[in-house]
C-alpha cells in the first residue's frame, strides 16, 4: 500500500512537471515510479509465494530456508547452517527471518551478482542472530539508493527487525561483497526454556 501510495505521488510529481516542461525531473519522477511497481511487484509475487508455500511446516529451518530461496538461486551456491529450533519460534517469527533472510539473498544475487550465499544463524538468551553473506560487487553503504528511489529491500530487513527490538548491520564495500547480520528478540510465543 505505501509503495503504491508512492507510486501515485510521483506521477502526480511528474504531472506537474510537466506543465514546466522539465523533461529530465519528468524522466527521474517516472523512472522511480517503475522501480517502486517493480519493488510492489515482487513484493506481492513473494507474498502469494507464501500463502502457497508449506514452508512453515518444516521443522529444520536451514531446509526452510533452502526451500525458500529454491526459486531465486539458479546458479548460485547457498552454504546454510541455521542452528535454530523451529519450536522455539512462533509462525510469525519464523515467517520474519525467511522475508528477511530472502530479501537479503535475492538482493545479493540480483544487485550484487554473487555466485556464492552462506547464511548462518544461532538461538542464544531468547536472542536470533544470523548473518547473509555472499561474494558479490558489494556497494558503498553510504550511497545506497533507498525508497525514494525506488528501493524498499533494505529499508524493509530494518523495519521488520524493529519490530521484533532487533537490529541491522551492514558491512560492504565496492568489489568485496557484503554481510548483513540480523538480531530479532524472541517474542516468547512456543518459547522453550
Amino acid at each position: 500500500s505505501q509503495t503504491l501510495t508512492g507510486v501515485a505521488l510521483q506521477i502526480d510529481s511528474a504531472a506537474l512537471e510537466s506543465e514546466a516542461l522539465a523533461t529530465h525531473t519528468i524522466t527521474a519522477l517516472l523512472t522511480t515510479a517503475r522501480q517502486m511497481l517493480t519493488s510492489c511487484r515482487q513484493e506481492l509475487r513473494c507474498c502469494l509465494w507464501d500463502l502457497r508455500s508449506r514452508t512453515f511446516e518444516e521443522r529444520d529451518l536451514s531446509e526452510a530456508i533452502r526451500r525458500t530461496l529454491a526459486p531465486y538461486l539458479g546458479s548460485v551456491k547457498a552454504i546454510i547452517r541455521f542452528n535454530v529450533q523451529r519450536d522455539r519460534l512462533s509462525d510469525t517469527e519464523t515467517h520474519t527471518i525467511l522475508r528477511i533472510v530472502r530479501e537479503l539473498a535475492v538482493n545479493a544475487i540480483r544487485h550484487g551478482k554473487a555466485t556464492e550465499i552462506r547464511i548462518a544463524g544461532e538461538f542464544n538468551e531468547g536472542v536470533v542472530r544470523f548473518v547473509v553473506r555472499d561474494n558479490g560487487c558489494g556497494f558503498n553503504p553510504d550511497t545506497v539508493e533507498g525508497p525514494e528511489h525506488g528501493h524498499f529491500g533494505l529499508q524493509g530487513v530494518r523495519e521488520r527487525a524493529e519490530e521484533y527490538e532487533g537490529s541491522v548491520s551492514l558491512v560492504s564495500s565496492p568489489g568485496h561483497g557484503t554481510s548483513i547480520s540480523v538480531s530479532l528478540n524472541n517474542q516468547g510465543v512456543n518459547h522453550v526454556s
